[in-house]
């Protein structure tokens, strides 16, 4: 079925060929050349950005991609103070917290399409990089998303999209920044950034370290973060680049509330908010996490018209949790009973490899960008069952709650909580093999965009690829070895257009076909940690991007997917049955209305519905998480003449209501969050000084920040945050 769904597969621009250096279209009495572009040598200072880096696009001008691509660049993150994916990924319409806390890191969904954590975030385009840890952003020069499918050069992936987070570079001169971060909660850390290159060695290294308090009741943390981006460039022709990044976070997860799953029970009315410092849990619920990210990039000019790029990298993370739940919740009470699991040793590793050869030539009057490579993306993890320590009908489980400090029934309130001792639950279970599972998606593409036309020789862009995948699912076994438990080798392709208009406009369309890895079924389902095989996908995309002037970017998307839902059923496990159609409209504006006036909005529409699930409950509802609406704008205006270096800001985020569960018993409300800020860069004693000032929430909003699966998290409480950043050695980005 799955073989003879990608047969004859056919994807107009969905992930067109352009190709890792884009060629010089404007002297045709020439043969064509590849003309080198770094995307961080993108327009500096700017709320937008010309190039893109993820998928084939690397290197693109956001004009010339046929899909929707959003850009979060450094100075933007900056201007927010943004501290977290979540932070950061607000800005862009469709994306919302999905299912725990965003205290311990951000799980997502965009577009109402959960985010993969195995599988859906890049490192530099290339290497899959594992998200069940906070991701840090002090290394970060932009975040990009690839909204979408994107299976056709990525691999197995939902069609959510693809985050890719980009490193910064080693600096041409020499840099040392050093800065202090705070908020009004009490936390405090310190972040140290330097970097030089001599002669064809280049470096850059990042550190970061301090406690975590986002002041939530009965929580305590710590973090700290190294990073190092080496490069070497003997010659210009040939440049190897080597980035690592070492990633540890400890801290509470709060405990989050649970409706009951129950059909006949399923919640109708939702608890009143509490203050939101609330947490119902202990100090002691603990997540400790580390995480280690390499990726080594050989790049080779081997002659005007030919390139050869060789990636590897791997990711490693591993974790223990105390993970939490006050379950069977009353509404109209606030009681519930309180669920504590330990799950220690989880272990989850990805593994990448690729090789592409990428040159240009023409035939007649076509000039032809051709793009042929191989990657491997390898995933193994274990996901070790939770060891139940509190909250069920065993001596166990009532001897947890007493430890706790409550009655042996566990009965806890979510609105006026009991304070509970500070235990940190020690649990495990023997290795078990069946938690033991790999992937292995390999693939084998070639891409062609063949552009003709106009002054430049690009008005038409006709887009030809294909892909070959290898995709192969095993489980340990007790002797030792490995089961097969799904395998396929789909062939899919795909042709597109684009359409310049003008040199500062262009018109698009896009249909992809594709299939998505699932994410391991959530902790406390009755199929808990089981891998589910892969999922279809399609996705079918119009819009139209303009650039009105320099440094403004405005784009407007009509998107239409259809994917396998994938949800915890009636008898309590995590399926994948039925159709998901998601389809509206999204639109963008980023960069410089003026030199004093930066802008970044976004704003989506969704009509998304479940059918075909052969349920009467779930067909025609609304697929769980999905927000109907969500928009947002954010503005910083540099105040001109004797106040120059001082710059005001505000932005507006709103996300509309989302049904906590497919049946839709009950919706979480919509919630518009409102903060402001302002910076003062000044010059202390021959040093480059900018202090920051940011109210988050300022009005105080109290608000669901995540749900599904009937599960509701709070939205963290407002705060001020603060940060001084002294440039002990002048170095513009």
């Amino acid at each position: 079925m799955v073989r003879s769904f990608f047969r004859g597969s056919v994807a107009l621009a969905g992930v067109a060929l352009i190709s890792p250096v884009t060629a010089a279209p404007n002297d045709k009495s020439s043969p064509p050349e590849f003309e080198e572009i770094v995307v961080t040598g993108d327009r500096q200072a700017s709320f937008s950005a010309d190039l893109v880096q993820a998928g084939t696009f690397r290197g693109a001008k956001q004009l010339d991609t046929p899909t929707t691509v959003a850009v979060l660049p450094r100075t933007l993150l900056e201007a927010q103070q943004a501290s977290s994916l979540l932070d950061g990924l607000r800005n862009t319409a469709g994306v919302t917290g999905l299912l725990v806390s965003p205290t311990v890191y951000d799980n997502l969904s965009i577009r109402g399409i959960p985010v993969d954590g195995r599988g859906n975030y890049r490192l530099n385009g290339t290497l899959s990089i594992v998200n069940f840890i906070d991701l840090p952003l002090e290394n970060k020069e932009r975040i990009e998303v690839l909204k979408g499918v994107s299976t056709l050069y990525y691999g197995f992936s939902t069609p959510s999209g693809i985050v890719n987070l980009v490193t910064k570079r080693p600096p041409s001169r020499p840099l040392l920044n050093v800065a202090g971060t705070a908020n009004s909660h009490g936390q405090l850390q310190a972040i140290v950034d330097m970097g030089a290159t001599v002669g064809a060695f280049g470096g850059r290294g990042s550190i970061a370290v301090g406690p975590v308090d986002l002041g939530i009741e009965r929580t305590r943390g710590r973090r700290s973060f190294q990073s190092g981006a080496l490069q070497f460039k003997p010659f210009d022709q040939l440049q190897l680049n080597f980035d690592f990044e070492r990633i540890f976070k400890e801290v509470t997860e709060p405990t989050i509330l649970q409706g009951p799953e129950e059909r006949t029970q399923l919640l109708t009315s939702l608890p009143k908010l509490p203050p939101a410092k609330t947490n119902p849990g202990s100090e002691g619920f603990m997540n400790r996490a580390s995480e280690i990210n390499v990726l080594g990039r050989l790049r080779w000019k081997a002659t005007d018209r030919w390139n050869v790029t060789l990636e590897a990298g791997v990711s490693h993370e591993q974790r223990d949790r105390r993970f939490s739940l006050l379950t069977l919740l009353d509404p109209n009470t606030g009681d519930g009973i309180l669920f504590v699991g330990v799950a220690k040793n989880q272990k989850f590793e990805n593994r990448t490899l690729r090789g592409d050869v990428g040159g240009i030539f023409t035939t007649g009057g076509l000039t032809h960008e051709l793009l042929v490579g191989a990657t491997t993306n390898w995933r193994r993890q274990y996901f070790t069952r939770a060891t139940i320590v509190a909250g069920v009908d065993t001596d166990r489980g009532r001897t947890g709650c007493v430890a706790l400090g409550l009655e042996s029934d566990c009965v806890q309130n979510a609105g006026h909580p009991q304070p509970l001792r500070d235990i940190r639950f020690e649990a495990t279970l023997p290795y078990d093999p069946s938690r033991d599972t790999e992937i292995t998606d390999s693939g084998y593409y070639a891409f062609d965009r063949v552009r003709f036309g106009g002054s430049r020789d690009d008005a038409v862009n006709i887009l030809l690829g294909a892909r070959k995948s290898n995709y192969r699912e095993t489980v340990a076994t007790a002797s030792g070895s490995r089961r097969t438990t799904f395998q396929d080798a789909p062939v899919s392709v795909s042709a597109g257009l684009v359409l310049k208009l003008r040199r500062w406009a262009s018109l698009y369309g896009s249909y992809i076909e594709g299939l998505e890895s699932l994410p391991p079924a959530p902790n406390f389902t009755a199929n808990e940690g089981e891998i589910l095989p892969p999922a279809e996908s399609r996705q079918l995309e119009a819009g139209l991007k303009v650039q009105p002037k320099s440094g403004l970017v405005v784009t407007i998307a009509r998107f239409d997917i259809r994917r396998q839902l994938t949800y915890i059923n009636a008898d309590n496990r995590f399926v994948s049955n039925g159709i998901g159609h998601y389809r509206g409209w999204e639109a963008g504006v980023a960069g410089e209305v003026s030199s004093t006036l930066s802008i970044y909005g976004s704003a989506m529409r969704l009509d998304a519905v479940q059918s075909l699930t052969g349920d009467p409950l779930l067909d025609g509802k609304i697929p769980e998480n999905a927000a109907k609406e969500q928009w947002s704008i954010f503005a910083e205006f540099r105040l001109p003449g004797v106040r120059r270096g001082v710059a005001l800001n505000a932005g507006i985020f709103h996300t509309g209501k989302r049904p906590i569960n497919p049946e839709n018993s009950v919706f979480i409300p919509a919630f518009t969050l409102l903060d402001f800020g302002a910076s003062y860069t000044f010059n202390l004693r021959g040093t480059e000084m900018i202090a920051r000032v940011t109210a988050s929430n300022v009005v105080g909003k109290r608000y669901f920040i995540s749900t599904g699966s009937n599960l509701l998290a709070y939205g963290p409480p407002a705060a001020v945050k603060f940060s001084l950043l002294a440039k002990l050695i002048p170095q513009d980005r």
